[in-house]
């Protein structure tokens, strides 16, 4: 099987459950874009006003991010987050069925030539994203690849079989395939040797584990310690690295640019092209900053503490 799954290794328990969520999925993501938005609009009474789900990280988040905001300013950002976030859960179901035809005219691609450029020199392609607008749409990205090109996205295994098979199932539908975070450099490598060229997924801008921090920059006012692995694996494996911009028009309606960063990797000194991304990721952000995840704690991790890992741990410096 192409994709990882975790359906193999399921007891009798989570396969009901995945055959549940899945039935709910599928049944949902009939209903029109419209009737989905107007449960969404109900779910961000929900979630925001009564259940208050995560508020007190999407507030701390918004307060150091944004110093220079008033309150009332950080509290549209807040409120318009969640209403953004609960489309988000909607249209992410709405993928359970949404044909290849419809999504193309949902998901706008403007600069697709700065991919088919680096592939026709001989590149694969890193593709630069992030937890902006949706980006389980953004799995379209598949659908305007050459078929010889080995499309896929890294991804990091759920906890949760059940919900984990679903996900996947779910994002496999746009003809990109799901490449296990844990196995991701041995299959890129593999492919590499081969000849295959590819054009893989790279969601960036999560908080990197201690073991793995390289690389400290200011983002979004705050020292933060960044993911550097994409970079690595481009330097090493000849990538060619743009960024996805992503606009949202409208509900339900996105453009993507695709910005070049580099055509050789392998000519940029260490951590330049990691830094050309959070910079070009900061003025997405500041740009419409409800169309980041907010809710994901993403400086839980400080300095101090990593310099005190760095003391038990000399072998990671």
């Amino acid at each position: 099987m192409g994709n990882y799954s975790a359906y193999s290794t399921m007891t009798f328990t989570e396969r009901i459950i995945y055959i549940l969520l899945y039935s709910f999925a599928f049944l949902l993501s009939l209903l029109p874009l419209s009737i989905l938005y107007l449960l969404s609009d109900f779910t961000f009474v929900i979630l925001y006003h009564m259940i208050k789900y995560r508020r007190t990280v999407v507030r701390k988040n918004l307060r150091k991010s944004f110093p220079e905001k008033t309150d009332e300013e950080r509290t549209e950002i807040e409120r318009k987050f969640y209403h953004f976030f609960c489309d988000y859960i909607f249209e992410t179901i709405k993928l359970t069925t949404m044909s290849r035809e419809k999504i193309k005219r949902h998901v706008k691609y403007v600069g697709l030539n700065h991919i088919y450029d680096a592939l026709n020199e001989g590149h694969s392609v890193a593709l630069y994203l992030a937890h902006y607008c949706n980006w389980e749409w953004i799995t379209s990205i598949g659908l305007y690849m050459p078929q010889e090109v080995l499309g896929g996205q890294i991804y990091h295994i759920l906890e949760s079989k059940s919900f984990d098979t679903l996900m996947l199932k779910i994002r496999s539908r746009m003809g990109t395939e799901n490449i296990p975070r844990y196995d991701s450099f041995r299959r890129m490598v593999k492919e590499f040797r081969s000849g295959r060229k590819m054009v893989i997924g790279f969601i960036s801008d999560q908080g990197p584990e201690m073991h793995t921090i390289h690389h400290w920059m200011n983002f979004l006012n705050q020292d933060t310690a960044v993911i550097t692995g994409t970079e690595t694996v481009a330097k090493k494996l000849d990538f060619s690295c743009v960024y996805f911009d992503i606009v949202r028009e409208r509900r339900g309606y996105y453009v993507v640019n695709i910005i070049p960063l580099t055509m050789n990797s392998a000519d940029y000194k260490d951590y330049e092209i990691t830094e050309m991304y959070f910079k070009l990721l900061e003025q997405t952000i500041r740009r419409n900053p409800e169309y980041w995840l907010w809710t994901h704690n993403r400086w839980k991790r400080t300095r101090k503490q990593y310099e005190e890992y760095l003391a038990t741990h000399p072998k990671n410096k």
